[in-house]
């Protein structure tokens, strides 16, 4: 498998507390064992608001509410539940329950129904898909809750500035993120994440201002961000989440960024490979296994 576009798809960091990705717990995205069964509070604003009245729910509440306005990621998720192993991927940063509904419909036409559908607001990213398709190998990377096939103009412009063109115009609406990620040249090693689906060069200001701060990880809590709110949510949440700049990340749920412990041997299209220090995991394609495990037959490190 060749470097390339590193995914999206966020999770988990690999050992912050108790939604830290446990060993075994790469099934799936799933829920919790206490489920709620009262309606969800939707008082509030923002990841935090969302992030509250997820915990009960899932196991990965950081990666459901990344960038949320809201707790409707919380509500998909009760309605996702029943339809995939990774419900808090697909309904992260959802504004209402439609990437359920494009999920249904994206199962037809990709092996990757999470991914493509992830914060979906409509069926558009399956019309995008086909015509990724004529692109890419990963077109439910680029049209990740794509609102048009903007993504795929997108990526044409992109292979001329960047190994990782499904990345940087994943979920776009414009070329805007090629914009962005030469702004961001020089500044991150990781300009395709910084300006994944950028609609300007916010993330760029966005990350000075989260450097300056010190946050951990600004290329992910920037992640297309439209101003520097980021910035502020990562603070207020770094008392609630040891995950604060995955919950605080406008992208947050397309940014999978690593497969530093999937074994070599695993040829899976999902997660990519990708040169990071971002401590996330990402258990996908195949809810069955667990990639950050050895293939079966070979003996677990201790």
């Amino acid at each position: 498998m060749t470097m390339f576009t590193a995914v999206l798809l966020m999770t988990v960091s690999a050992w912050a507390g108790p939604e830290a990705l446990r060993s075994g717990a790469a099934t799936g995205f799933a829920a919790s064992s206490v489920l709620r069964t009262d309606g969800l509070p939707k008082d509030g604003e923002g990841p935090l608001a969302c992030y509250k009245a997820a915990r009960e729910l899932t196991n990965y509440p950081p990666l459901l509410c990344a960038g949320a306005k809201d707790a409707a990621p919380a509500e998909c998720f009760r309605a996702a539940k029943d339809l995939t192993g990774y419900p808090a991927l697909l309904c992260a940063g959802a504004s209402s329950d439609a990437p359920a509904s494009c999920f249904r419909a994206a199962e037809a036409v990709t092996r990757f129904p999470a991914l493509l559908c992830a914060g979906a607001a409509s069926d558009a990213p399956l019309s995008c898909f086909k015509a990724a398709e004529k692109v890419t190998r990963y077109p439910a990377l680029l049209c990740a809750g794509a609102v048009s096939d903007a993504p795929v103009s997108c990526f044409k412009a992109a292979e001329k500035v960047t190994k990782y063109p499904a990345l940087l115009c994943a979920g776009a609406v414009s070329d805007a993120p090629v914009a962005c990620f030469n702004a961001a040249k020089g500044k991150t090693n990781f300009p395709a994440l910084l300006c994944a689906g950028a609609a300007s060069n916010a993330p760029v200001s966005c990350f000075d201002a989260a450097t300056a701060k010190k946050a951990d990880y600004p290329a992910l809590l920037c992640a297309g961000a439209k101003d520097d709110s980021p910035v502020d949510c990562y603070a207020a949440a770094a008392g609630t989440t040891g995950n604060p700049a995955l919950l605080c990340s406008a992208r947050g749920g397309l940014q999978a960024v690593t497969h530093d412990r999937i074994h070599s041997s695993y040829t899976l299209p999902y997660p990519f490979p990708f040169n990071s220090p971002y401590p996330f995991h990402f258990p996908f394609p195949d809810p069955s296994r667990d990639p950050s495990q050895p293939p079966p037959g070979e003996p677990t490190k201790p």
